[in-house]
């Protein structure tokens, strides 16, 4: 390898690490501490090996620069400078790789980038997307578990996400959503499309059948586990059975998708050498300004990031409760927010009405009340039954979430989010409005408030409501 080879590699890719660190750094955190993503460990592997494969016909291409993907940087820059002042990991971990791939596009050109397309493609995957699905295939495994039980003449009897048959409980938890049969098959669909295809209607065909056929497997797999419950008098399908069960089916359905590739193979193509026995070559007079671009947009990044954190930290000024209200150290509904720099659990005197309040202020420690790291109530000891959404009037919109506990018991949670003055249960609209009173400069203050009560109707509960938003 050559001088100027590793001078057109290392340099850009050395300034792209530099900048994204605490990108890739949070997307690493995620693929560890998420059994959902823990295949992103994998992806770079696959995509060098796949680029490997193709080693004989890289060395017939000369390496060239392309301008292209050096001006669409600007798309994952933009992407990545909301991410960071909204704190949208996800937009973080869209730009870095996105960037990425921009880049290697730009310092190998436009024949070489269509020769890798797919390695280079392959890099998406890297990227922790889907979680948001899961309430969704919550209710969809449930729906196809009832239907399939009621063909099956086994009663069963459901309330939101617990399933109740004649000699047991069941509940469609967030594990026994399917995400990560989903995802994971998603990702080795593209793969197995991409090694046994060569038509597009093939590969776009099969890559919707590895993101339908997964979601349901898994309905027929929780089906299974409930049936089995049903068959032994609860014996079986529970705790370590219930893990083995799932990963058996989760090997037999990667085996259909994988015999199914295989069985509606494209013969392999013979590529004819569009280039002669050329030897690889570099377009020297121009890849050292591309370089140079590539670098003054990643250091106006950096710069950026520096001067976006370079206000002194703000603590959170102290809640003030209203005087209905009790503070108390525990409750039972779990609810748990740890990035808040101060909060308060209470209750009304007479402990019918529970209410906690979070805040936070904008600060380089980035305290974010939005994480996936909050939970709203205890998911071990309650169920999801509906969401809806009701208005506070002036004060904006709010969120009411019915649940309901293992032994039958219904309590509503309604909160909302108010950033500075504007109030509503959307996180997406809370997140984009932080982002854009970071970018100017503003003070950013995130309230966030959630109302444990029996009735929400309640003459007593409405006057509470408005002396929170007052």
């Amino acid at each position: 390898m050559t001088s100027q080879t590793i001078f057109r590699f290392a340099l850009p890719l050395i300034a792209w690490g530099v900048v994204y660190f605490g990108s890739i750094e949070s997307m690493i955190s995620v693929w560890s501490h998420s059994k959902t993503y823990e295949h992103g460990f994998f992806i770079i592997p696959i995509s060098l090996w796949l680029a490997w494969r193709k080693r004989e016909q890289i060395e017939q291409i000369p390496i060239q620069t392309s301008w292209l993907p050096v001006m669409l940087l600007v798309f994952p820059t933009l992407c990545w400078m909301v991410g960071i002042a909204a704190d949208v990991a996800l937009f973080e971990h869209i730009s870095a790789v996105l960037s990425l791939q921009l880049i290697l596009w730009a310092i190998i050109g436009t024949p070489l980038a269509k020769l890798l397309f797919f390695p280079i493609f392959y890099l998406i995957f890297c990227i922790p997307f889907g979680e948001e699905l899961i309430p969704y295939l919550q209710l969809v495994t449930a729906d196809i578990t009832v239907f399939a039980l009621q063909l099956s003449n086994i009663p069963v009897y459901r309330e939101g996400l617990y399933l109740a048959i004649p000699n047991g409980l069941f509940e469609v938890a967030e594990a026994c959503s399917g995400i990560r049969f989903l995802i994971s098959s998603i990702a080795l669909g593209a793969l197995f499309a991409y090694l046994n295809f060569s038509k597009w209607w093939k590969i776009v065909a099969f890559v919707g059948f590895s993101f339908i056929f997964p979601i349901i497997a898994n309905g027929i797999r929780a089906y299974g586990i409930v049936l089995i419950g049903h068959l032994t008098d609860m014996e079986h399908a529970t705790g370590a059975d219930h893990l083995v069960y799932g990963w058996v089916f989760f090997t037999f359905v990667i085996g259909i998708i994988f015999y199914i590739a295989s069985k509606f193979s494209d013969k392999p193509e013979h590529h004819s050498d569009c280039y002669g026995n050329a030897t690889a070559k570099h377009s020297t007079p121009m890849f050292v300004p591309c370089i140079a671009v590539i670098w003054g947009i990643l250091a106006s990044q950096w710069g950026w990031q520096n001067t976006l954190y370079s206000d002194p930290e703000v603590i959170a000024e102290p809640i003030e409760l209203p005087k209905q209200l009790v503070p108390i150290e525990s409750s039972f509904w779990g609810i748990h927010f740890p990035n808040a720099q101060q909060s308060v659990l209470s209750t009304t005197e007479d402990n019918s009405t529970e209410v906690y309040i979070a805040k936070s202020q904008y600060s380089k420690n980035q305290a974010e009340l939005i994480s996936h790291s909050n939970d709203l109530f205890d998911k071990n000891y309650w169920s999801l039954l509906s969401n809806s959404s009701v208005n506070l009037g002036s004060s904006g919109n709010a969120k009411v979430t019915d649940i309901i506990s293992k032994h039958g018991v219904n309590r509503k949670i309604m909160y909302w989010y108010c950033i500075n003055n504007y109030c509503t249960a959307n996180t997406a609209k809370i997140k984009l409005i932080r982002g854009f009173y970071v970018l100017s400069k503003q003070p950013v203050s995130t309230r966030f408030t959630a109302v444990l009560v029996d009735n929400i109707d309640s003459l007593e509960f409405e006057n509470l409501l408005n002396t929170l938003n007052q």
